[in-house]
C-alpha cells in the first residue's frame, strides 16, 4: 500500500448517487469510496496518468434518498 485516503460518509453518498445516476450502477458506500476519493481530489493524477476505480456492492439503499 503506497498511500490512504479518508473520504466522508457524504463524499461516499456523492459518489454512489453519481455512479447510479449517470453510470447505471448500484454500489453501496464502501463500494463507492476509491470513486469519491477521486471525484474529490484526494488522490493526485498525473497528466494521461490512467486510473482504475474498483466498484463493488449492490446496495442501491444508500442512494435511495
Amino acid at each position: 500500500v503506497d498511500e490512504i485516503v479518508l473520504v466522508s460518509d457524504d463524499e461516499m453518498r456523492a459518489a454512489a448517487k453519481w455512479l447510479w445516476f449517470e453510470m447505471g450502477l448500484a454500489a453501496d458506500l464502501s463500494g463507492a469510496a476509491a470513486l469519491a476519493a477521486l471525484r474529490n481530489g484526494r488522490i493526485s493524477i498525473k497528466k494521461n496518468e490512467l486510473v482504475c476505480a474498483i466498484v463493488c456492492g449492490a446496495g442501491s439503499d444508500a442512494i435511495a434518498t
